[in-house]
């Protein structure tokens, strides 16, 4: 036992002995790795600061995620509401025009001309013009009438002007702040244009689609070429971008939806000097709505009136000059109650439509940028714009106005 005792105490010494080499060994190395600070006076010497071998790897993270970081951080550092998109890369915005890009931003919606494609950005609801629209912080102006139905009398732009191709970052911003032009109630849309020093290497950037839309049997083409060079404190870039599409789009649309305005036995009786006239027995027979349905013009609407009494070649075995009342609605509308007959929904305009043509769009970008150091740069950017349309639009219109139309056998749902 004496001797077992012996050898554990051995071992154990033996084992602490290595322990404490080790962490001795183990300083030892770290005192030579760890340069020495030269004493006053004198210089290192080159045993006192031997390089450190290993080398380091910068881990550079682009495409898609990056895209996502950039946004992510943007909205970050910014004070107010602000919402970004950045491009995976120069050109390669997945989207046709920049008003579809807008739309994948939440709070952002688009209006769409009849081919779907967007063309001008509201903000939280507000109609388009009150959204400011700017390139690189400038106001910015566009000739252009917009969709196929608008006036082009307010303040919002058309952005179907614009290719993705030559832009690499959108912002969005719901809240203003001091640095933003005042003018849109709604926020602010800033385009940021390429520039030279977007990426560190100088590059040549092409893109080349086909496109088909709607029932055209035609391809279009869509492309882009931009090339960027600098050195350490100027650069230049300059980008091109066109695009040809064949529409034909076919379908039902209207302008929106009305009701019929019923008369009244007060209506008929009218006024005199501001005071309302009692109706009569007779006038009250000839109402649409009686004073006891006073109810069935509640939804308001009413923009077009049912005639008082059947008008000549009226058709449908009607004979002119029968007096339309509530008698005569509630029997030739079986089954239909005074007020579904008051409230029903019909097309105004209702018509069927097609319009088939071509669109053409070019663009181009020009960008000088000048960095004498890394917190003062100077740019001028130039973009230049244009867009033609030819299109042939044919309808055939419902005419669902003020036009003596007569409601028989209507069907609700």
């Amino acid at each position: 036992m004496s001797f077992l005792a012996g050898a554990a105490r051995l071992t154990r010494g033996a084992l602490l002995g290595a322990t404490i080499l080790s962490g001795l060994c183990a300083q030892d190395a770290f005192a030579q790795s760890t340069p020495v600070p030269p004493r006053s006076g004198e210089q290192a010497s080159p045993q006192e600061t031997l390089p450190d071998t290993a080398s380091a790897e910068d881990i550079v993270v682009t495409g898609y995620r990056n895209s996502l970081a950039l946004s992510t951080n943007a909205k970050r550092a910014s004070t107010g509401f602000t919402d970004a998109i950045f491009a995976e890369d120069i050109g390669k915005f997945p989207d046709t025009n920049i008003a579809e890009s807008f739309n994948r931003i939440s709070g952002v919606t688009i209006t769409r001309d009849i081919t779907g494609e967007g063309t001008n950005v509201a903000i939280r609801g507000l109609g388009s013009n009150f959204t400011n629209v700017t390139l690189n912080g400038a106001p910015i102006a566009v000739a252009s009438s917009g969709a196929t139905d608008a006036q082009g009398t307010d303040r919002s732009v058309d952005l179907s002007f614009f290719p993705t191709d030559l832009f690499t970052k959108l912002t969005v911003n719901k809240s203003y702040t001091a640095d933003l032009l005042e003018g849109g109630a709604a926020g602010n849309v800033d385009l940021r244009s390429a520039r030279p020093f977007d990426r560190a290497k100088n590059y040549l950037a092409y893109n080349v689609q086909g496109s088909k839309q709607g029932d055209a049997d035609r391809l279009g083409i869509r492309g882009s070429l931009i090339g960027s060079w600098h050195n350490d404190t100027i650069g230049i870039l300059a980008g091109v971008s066109g695009q040809r599409s064949f529409t034909d789009t076919r379908g039902f649309e209207t302008i929106g939806y009305t009701n019929p305005a019923l008369s009244t036995p007060n209506s008929i009786a009218g006024t005199t000097n501001g005071v309302q006239n009692t109706p009569t027995a007779a006038q009250t027979a000839a109402a649409q709505c009686t004073a006891n349905n006073a109810s069935c013009n509640s939804t308001s609407g009413g923009n077009w009136t049912i005639p008082s009494v059947v008008p000549t070649g009226a058709g449908a075995g009607l004979v002119a000059g029968t007096v339309i009342n509530q008698a005569f609605l509630l029997a030739n509308n079986p089954g239909a109650t005074i007020q579904q007959i008051a409230n029903a929904l019909l097309p105004r305009l209702g018509r069927t439509s097609d319009e088939r043509g071509t669109r053409d769009r070019v663009n181009a970008i020009v960008s000088v940028e000048w960095r004498p150091s890394d917190t003062l740069h100077f740019y001028v950017d130039s973009l230049y714009g244009y867009k033609h349309n030819n299109l042939i639009r044919e309808d055939m219109a419902w005419i669902v106005r003020n036009s003596a139309i007569i409601p028989l056998n209507e069907t609700f749902v």
